[in-house]
């Protein structure tokens, strides 16, 4: 294995509560309307909120998006790291891995994340939704992630994720892709995406690096 990236939230971090209510929020504010936020989140399989904007208002996506973030960073958020994911990192870390994080969250927002959880000192970049034109499901990001590693695109690098956007990022990139079953909230989605391995805990992950994982 040559290089391990990583989405960050429902991958890394827990995120999901706080993105929740700002995904209600702006669609109110913005739509004038309520919406169930999980099942709207559902359907966007893990794609950007630059695209969510645009499904939702074409031309005027960035009132939505803006909404969006000012809400989500202006809450009160008790954010941690999924049980055992600090080991895992360890151990990469201890083996000369390097890593990244690959995440359709602005790039400030992932990196304060990061830090106030104890994380970014265990990876070599951040990639975030404004260090790229396109976005996952596109492999911009994975090659903006692998140029900054100086690693070149191949299966030895590993992408683990929890959403149908991380798998198709991974697979349009040509390496492979992990499916972080932990943090996901619709398992089905995300194993009808085809990710070469499954890992129902970050330690499982390990398994992959050590060659012991069985092919999907």
């Amino acid at each position: 294995m040559t290089a391990v990236l990583w989405d960050l939230d429902d991958t890394l971090l827990d995120t999901f509560p706080g993105r929740m209510k700002a995904l209600a929020y702006a669609h109110e504010v913005c739509l004038g309307t309520k919406t169930d936020p999980e099942a709207l989140w559902r359907s966007h399989r893990g794609g950007s909120l630059e695209a969510m904007g645009r499904r939702l208002l074409q031309d005027d996506y960035l009132r939505f998006v803006n909404t969006y973030r000012e809400h989500y960073f202006s809450l009160a958020r008790d954010i941690q790291p999924y049980p055992g994911i600090v080991a895992v990192l360890e151990a990469f870390q201890h083996a000369g891995v390097p890593m990244a994080v690959v995440t359709s969250k602005i790039a400030w927002g992932a990196t304060e994340e990061l830090t106030t959880t104890g994380l970014l000192k265990y990876f070599h970049s951040v990639v975030g939704a404004d260090d790229t034109d396109l976005h996952k499901p596109d492999p911009a990001p994975v090659y903006e992630a692998l140029d900054r590693l100086l690693v070149d695109a191949s299966l030895s690098v590993v992408f683990v994720g929890d959403s149908p956007a991380d798998v198709w990022a991974a697979r349009n990139a040509g390496v492979t892709a992990v499916a972080a079953l932990w943090g996901t909230i619709d398992a089905g989605l995300l194993l009808e995406a085809l990710p070469d391995h499954t890992a129902k805990t970050p330690g499982e992950v390990l398994a992959v690096f050590a060659g012991e994982a069985p092919p999907q």
